[in-house]
């Protein structure tokens, strides 16, 4: 498919081969009546295919290029609405709130993170309040797959970290497919692959105030390689140590890879306990 040049600034590399675009829907498992988010359609390719899957397709492109492009390919199809922005800052509760989507996407390697956390929010969002967000039942990802792997990392390994917390509390997630390099244009240095993320209905473990539980997170994992006794001493606002109830005989001498995400979630409770915290 002809089409603008991808941009190195936006970390554009499109999936180009028809029998990985293929192999990516076939993977979603899509029904005519599911209402699908694409970040970042790019030159459409992996559009077009969703477009025979899908019923409706709410695609959202940053760059303006392959809006225009996407405008001209897909004119007068009816079940594609095309929206010119950052997913970042797309209020998608707005659009869709009260309302089952699916979000997939061929990620940036450089805001891959950002756009995790994002989604996130919103399945955080809709557990704690279902009429103001849009139910994400599921959200597919195309990422680098050192990323994936410390997605799906567990306590203990090494590169277990942040976002395996996070997507272990909101969402059980599997890997669906490694995608090699010659797949893209242009081509990748890296290998790729495809997490398949699914909602639950509610958190795995209860987070009373999600704002608190993220920062303790955070701040354990900024000095990973500390025992949790210096970590959480660096993270602003929190109460002292010595405040702390009932944790553990030697709970502070661990590292912050060694705990799973039901004890940072206890973790935060206690530091909140102790703040006064209502919860969010």
């Amino acid at each position: 498919m002809a089409g603008p040049r991808p941009k190195k600034s936006l970390g554009q590399n499109f999936l180009s081969d028809p029998w990985w675009v293929q192999r990516v829907v076939q993977a979603l498992r899509l029904a005519r009546t599911d209402q699908v988010l694409e970040i970042g359609p790019g030159k459409g390719v992996l559009t077009r295919e969703l477009l025979k899957n899908a019923g409706h397709l709410l695609a959202v492109e940053i760059d303006g290029r392959m809006v225009e492009h996407l405008k001209r390919e897909f004119a007068g199809v009816p079940n594609l609405e095309l929206v010119h922005g950052d997913f970042l800052e797309y209020n998608l509760s707005a659009r869709l709130a009260g309302r089952e989507v699916r979000i997939l996407g061929n990620l940036p390697y450089h805001v891959t993170s950002a756009i995790l956390l994002r989604v996130l929010d919103e399945i955080r969002r809709f557990q704690r309040d279902p009429a103001s967000a849009a139910r994400v039942t599921d959200f597919s990802v195309m990422i680098q797959k050192e990323v994936g792997e410390r997605i799906l990392a567990g306590p203990g390994s090494r590169i277990y970290g942040v976002l395996s917390v996070f997507v272990r509390v909101l969402c059980d997630c599997e890997l669906l497919l490694e995608v090699p390099p010659e797949a893209f244009q242009p081509r990748p240095k890296v290998r790729s692959v495809v997490l398949g993320l699914r909602a639950l209905d509610r958190p795995r473990h209860r987070i009373e105030d999600w704002n608190l539980f993220r920062r303790v997170v955070r701040g354990s994992f900024n000095q990973r390689r500390k025992m949790l006794r210096r970590s959480l001493q660096g993270i602003p606002g929190l109460p002292p140590l010595e405040e702390l109830r009932g944790l553990p005989t030697g709970f502070l001498e661990r590292r912050p890879e060694e705990l799973d995400a039901g004890e940072f979630a206890d973790l935060a409770k206690r530091f909140g306990d102790c703040m006064g915290s209502e919860g969010l």
